[in-house]
């Protein structure tokens, strides 16, 4: 995996750091270089921007957003997620489509989680 971080990111996280005014308070541990899973409280398109924004520049080049694919698969959306932020990108509410087949439902739960841990383990050093 590569740490380069793409030119564009600095500025994304710059504006978006601006913008948000984002601080992050390391209460009980420091920013590590190992793996951890952070996670945004909201709802937005752009949470992982800014939560993203808000990390060491070291730890934004090996952090892997996991977004919604159907938002940010087409267009200048898909250059940034796939580009700048090397986004994990996902179905959304696959599970819940198939809700009323159990069977199918778990098998599309299941296939979320594997694309996750194939982009955890794709990261390890």
């Amino acid at each position: 995996m590569s740490d380069k971080i793409h030119p564009l990111a600095r500025i994304i996280a710059a504006f978006a750091r601006g913008l948000s005014g984002v601080q992050i308070r390391w209460q009980g541990c420091a920013p590590e270089m190992r793996q951890r899973i952070y996670f945004a409280n909201h709802t937005s398109h752009l949470d992982f921007v800014v939560l993203w924004s808000a990390l060491p520049v070291e730890l934004r080049a090996r952090t892997r957003p996991v977004a919604a694919k159907d938002y940010w698969q087409a267009g200048f959306r898909a250059f940034l997620a796939q580009r700048v932020f090397r986004a994990v990108l996902v179905e959304r509410g696959a599970a819940a489509r198939v809700a009323h087949d159990e069977e199918h439902s778990h098998a599309a739960a299941f296939g979320v989680i594997e694309q996750l841990a194939e982009a955890m383990a794709s990261a390890t050093p």
